[in-house]
């Protein structure tokens, strides 16, 4: 039987001190920054210049920076760019800044499953994937809800891979509903 985490399994204090990288800001990258950051986590936001997606991000209230920057300051790179950009943007912008601490998370496991990005053993690799499109994960968190999300953990470098998965699950509100 599955095994199955809520709010009082996650403890979102151990990413107080952290900096969280979204890179992509579609749908999915919007929601889950916007409960992240409402969790008083630090979030940063990578998405393309002259995109509509760019402009949100600041209309939001985010610093806008590259892939490279993102994933340089953070200890956490969450990409949500479309799966079949994932590993060009993964290759050419974060693979050089992964340094032991970091962690490298997912919502979606094709990538990491078909080997089109390859992390280095000295990072955690997890995925928390919302059972539902980011526009519902927002418009749970604020109604004080959750989405219910699946947890993988693919990489456990430093022994605390599911305490940083659950707690990253807290922030958007999905230990609420079940992870």
């Amino acid at each position: 039987m599955a095994k199955i985490y809520y709010d009082k399994d996650a403890d979102i204090n151990i990413l107080k001190d952290k900096k969280i990288a979204i890179i992509g800001y579609g749908i999915q990258g919007r929601g889950q920054s916007l409960c992240l950051k409402d969790s008083g986590l630090n979030v940063i936001v990578s998405e393309i210049p002259g995109t509509p997606n760019y402009d949100q991000a600041q209309k939001d209230g985010f610093k806008v920076v590259s892939a490279d920057e993102a994933s340089r300051e953070a200890d956490i790179i969450q990409i949500l760019t479309q799966d079949h950009v994932q590993a060009k943007v993964y290759k050419e912008s974060i693979k050089k800044n992964l340094r032991r601490g970091k962690a490298l998370v997912f919502s979606h496991g094709f990538n990491i499953h078909f080997k089109q990005i390859r992390p280095p053993k000295k990072v955690d690799v997890f995925m928390i994937a919302p059972k539902g499109p980011g526009a519902l994960v927002r418009r749970m968190y604020e109604e004080g809800k959750g989405v219910p999300s699946l947890v993988a953990i693919y990489q456990n470098a430093s022994g605390d891979a599911l305490k940083l998965a659950l707690a990253y699950a807290k922030g958007i509100g999905a230990t609420k509903a079940g992870v």
